[in-house]
């Protein structure tokens, strides 16, 4: 009861009920099992990358990532992947994880998704909904530098780094495969395993309220910073150029630095002009934080714009 205690009173110095999100998701992100054989990009505070093939692309809501990808954030940046099955993978700031397997059937309406996951760098979270623990089955495997954690249903927080590898349960069970200890199994909310690579081993133990709000903030959005999702309606014009090679240059430049830049053709007073987009972000304020970000780039001259 202690422990249940600890991790309500964490959700909630976070805003947060049963480990929802502080930004709000589309509906059918949270509620309703995906068809795809993919992840999608349901949520992005940028700037952030997908790898494929050795070439570097920015994600933006509703992108897919399939096997062999590897997603990447940068500092105070995060984001939020849908799995086939409807549960939910968190991304704190940078952070790389690698789509190693993703495996996707549907029989009858279930739908089961296996997938092996390497977190290379960073902050993880993974939740399953109410709907996707009715209507699919999942076997995941989260690796980190001397562990990896299997999942067949949960709320769990994992991050690794060049100094130790962790992770923490909210509910469910997981079970941890480790370098150094042999299979540990955590099954209680607060569960809390760490292995610091300079320092002996450690039995596993129960986090803090403290470093639950801690471990909750680390793979949260941030409202007004900067959140693109999908069917949002607010866009930055970072520029508008009366020649489309001089949009085309700005174009690459946003997208090397993690912004989904498109070019759109608009007319002004009766000219033809190209007008460099940042689109589907949340709210103003979350589109005024990217021309923040993006105001000393060669070119930019913004704006924040409501679209259609």
């Amino acid at each position: 009861m202690k422990r249940r205690d600890a991790l309500t009173r964490a959700w909630a110095g976070l805003g947060l009920v049963a480990g929802t999100s502080a930004v709000s998701l589309p509906a059918f992100a949270a509620n309703q099992p995906a068809t795809a054989r993919s992840l999608v990009v349901e949520a992005v505070q940028m700037p952030a990358w997908t790898e494929k093939d050795g070439k570097r692309y920015p994600l933006s809501p509703g992108d897919a990532v399939s096997a062999a990808q590897t997603v990447e954030t940068a500092r105070a940046a995060g984001l939020v992947l849908r799995m086939p099955e409807g549960s939910l993978v968190r991304l704190g700031e940078i952070t790389q994880l690698k789509v190693q397997k993703l495996e996707v059937s549907d029989t009858n309406g279930l739908i089961a998704v296996r997938s092996d996951l390497r977190l290379l760098e960073g902050f993880f979270r993974f939740v399953t909904s109410a709907v996707a623990k009715i209507v699919g089955q999942r076997e995941l495997n989260v690796s980190v530098r001397t562990a990896t954690i299997g999942i067949r249903g949960t709320d769990f927080w994992a991050m690794t780094d060049d100094k130790h590898d962790a992770t923490c349960l909210f509910e469910g069970t997981v079970a941890l495969n480790t370098r150094d200890q042999g299979v540990l199994k955590l099954d209680k909310p607060t569960a809390f395993w760490v292995r610091l690579f300079d320092q002996p081993v450690k039995p596993v133990g129960n986090a803090t309220p403290d470093e639950l709000n801690k471990f909750l903030q680390s793979t949260e959005v941030q409202p007004g910073q900067g959140v693109a999702v999908v069917g949002g309606r607010w866009r930055v014009v970072a520029a508008t150029q009366n020649r489309g090679a001089s949009a085309a240059v700005l174009q690459r430049q946003l997208r090397e630095a993690g912004y989904p830049a498109l070019i759109k053709a608009a007319a002004v007073g009766g000219q033809s002009v190209h007008e460099v987009r940042i689109n589907h972000l949340a709210t103003r304020d979350d589109a005024q934080a990217i021309l923040k970000k993006i105001e000393s780039m060669d070119g930019v001259k913004g704006r924040v714009t409501l679209g259609a």
